[in-house]
């Protein structure tokens, strides 16, 4: 059994191999979670009796669920007074004494319902007939009084709750597991409706004694099929199987609220953490609801990535990246600098405009409004180009228009080529000198437009270049992380965004060795202009490499 979603009105818990959390938001409005160790059930592998096991284990889980619920929904020792105790023994007994005349009254207008009704309806309106006809009218009645009955309680304020936490979990699950499961409360609607149509349609009537365990039997039998048939909808990736749950699932769902939806990937991402029996103390806050809320905010913005939050997170404690992951809680000050960090973020500040530094191919490369700040796209353009550098054994190799220096130093960090860097801008070579030297590696930097200021008898192994290469017109319409925060002059590519490129190839061959070799980071959409550039200058084996997006970003050729 894996992945039992167990909604509640104020929160939910999730079974999960041999995990188990609930995520709940308590009466003061604070959000709760406790993980915990159990044992992982072998049964539910067996096909027809994991049915069985899936409906009586998430019936005894889901009564532990409520008492657990209440406990985490009770203040610490330190802050209950004697008002508060009588409150809560007040609430506790009223609760108990609703359910059980809840179970009364269910019971009675049950049997009253779906026993006498029927039975007096068809007896007055068909005198005469087949006895299994009757037995089928009869039998359909009733699952329409229980479609009904579920019907209506879509109108229950309490329910409603249930529903929608049950459609956050749900789709949670789906969205950062990418699992498909059988729905907890959707199983027990079907097997309630399946089961009491064929019960009422067989209508065994031998003794009490013999009918109880005939039907019990039948029960259990529809138990067990009913789940196959769930979980074959769930995992089929026909879309008609798959929607044939929706039938009955809608009874169950809800569209839930934005915390709602915090609460449920609070709890999957808890799920991931629990090594141990995990409870937070008061000035604790759990890292999955950090998480949480963090996603809910940058979905909002479209700036949802989990390296940015990551990052934000590992600034605020000081600690490296892959230490966050080991994290399971934050104090309520580290927790308030990371929204701090998230809300200017959600507005499109660059996290290297917050925090003066990027993480580049595993380098701390430091940033400001003087120099354009290293992309992720940008570290396959460095893995290209060391292929090439161990490939070729190359010697000597330029980075033009080096900017922060992130491209000079990575190369220079990981080959043993003599590594050479230009700009014309004399900031960003002081950065990009800065940048070598906190990495401790040798780069020979040269303040140049382009080859300007670069001997006629120096030649390269390799040349690489990110040269500016937007659209003049373009500039105004990037993102505001783009166009606020980078300077121009590393973005202005002039009025068809190819001045730098054809500049470069124009006299890059000058500086090149023979089959020396030219890099380009290019921009969506400029490849084949490139490529062709680069042909009609006699550059030759022209490759072109796509980033993580498949957009193509990297061109590079052999002189020849």
């Amino acid at each position: 059994m894996f992945n039992v979603i167990f909604p509640l009105n104020n929160g939910l818990s999730i079974l999960q191999k041999e995990k188990f959390c609930l995520s709940i938001i308590d009466n003061d409005g604070q959000k709760k979670i406790v993980g915990r160790k159990v044992k992982k059930y072998k049964i539910c592998s067996f096909a027809l009796l994991r049915g069985i096991v899936f409906l009586f284990l998430g019936i005894y889980w889901y009564i532990k669920t409520i008492a657990m619920e209440s406990k985490l929904n009770t203040r610490p020792i330190e802050e209950q007074n004697k008002t508060y105790k009588k409150s809560i023994n007040y609430e506790f007994v009223a609760n108990y004494l609703l359910l059980f005349a809840t179970m009364i009254l269910s019971f009675v207008l049950g049997f009253v319902v779906l026993s006498f009704v029927p039975n007096f309806v068809i007896n007055k309106l068909i005198t005469e007939g087949n006895y299994y006809l009757k037995s089928f009218i009869v039998a359909l009645m009733r699952i329409a009084i229980i479609y009904l009955y579920f019907v209506l309680l879509r109108f229950c304020p309490f329910m409603l709750g249930m529903y929608r936490f049950n459609r956050a979990g749900q789709e949670s699950l789906k969205a950062l597991n990418k699992t498909e499961n059988v729905n907890f409360l959707n199983f027990v609607v079907n097997v309630c409706l399946f089961s009491t149509f064929v019960i009422s349609f067989i209508a065994i009537n031998i003794s009490w004694i013999a009918n109880f365990f005939v039907n019990l039997a039948i029960f259990l039998l529809c138990t067990s099929f009913i789940y196959e048939i769930l979980n074959f909808c769930a995992i089929s990736k026909n879309s008609f199987v798959k929607d044939f749950s929706f039938i009955s699932l809608w009874l169950v769902y809800a569209k839930p609220n934005t915390t709602q939806i915090e609460v449920a990937s609070m709890a999957i991402i808890e799920l991931d953490k629990i090594v141990d029996n995990q409870e937070y103390g008061k000035n604790q806050i759990p890292m999955s609801s950090v998480f949480a809320e963090m996603q809910t905010k940058l979905k909002a913005c479209e700036k949802c990535e989990k390296s940015d939050m990551d990052w934000i997170i590992a600034s605020v404690l000081n600690k490296g990246r892959a230490e966050v992951k080991l994290e399971k809680f934050v104090t309520k000050d580290q927790y308030h600098k990371i929204m701090s960090f998230v809300s200017r973020r959600a507005k499109g500040e660059p996290l290297s405009n917050m925090f003066g530094f990027v993480d580049f191919y595993g380098l701390k490369i430091e940033v400001n409004k003087k120099v354009l700040t290293p992309r992720s796209e940008t570290e396959i353009l460095v893995e290209k180009v060391l292929e090439k550098i161990k490939k070729i054994k190359a010697e000597n190799v330029l980075d033009l228009c080096t900017g922060s220096g992130a491209i000079a130093v990575a190369l220079a960090k990981f080959s043993n080529s003599n590594i050479f860097a230009s700009d014309i801008s004399k900031p960003a070579l002081s950065l990009a000198q800065l940048n070598a030297q906190n990495n401790d590696v040798k780069v020979n930097f040269v303040e140049s437009n382009l080859f300007q200021n670069f001997k006629k008898n120096k030649k390269f192994d390799i040349i690489v270049s990110n040269p500016p290469y937007i659209k003049s017109a373009d500039i105004e319409k990037l993102e505001i992380e783009v166009k606020n925060y980078d300077p121009k002059l590393a973005l202005d590519g002039g009025i068809d965004g190819y001045d730098y490129y054809k500049k470069i190839i124009e006299e890059a061959p000058s500086f090149l060795k023979k089959d020396g070799y030219l890099f380009f980071e290019v921009g969506q959409g400029q490849a084949k202009k490139v490529a062709n550039l680069m042909k009609d200058k006699n550059f030759v084996d022209i490759e072109v490499v796509n980033d993580y997006n498949k957009i193509e970003r990297i061109v590079y050729g052999r002189i020849n």
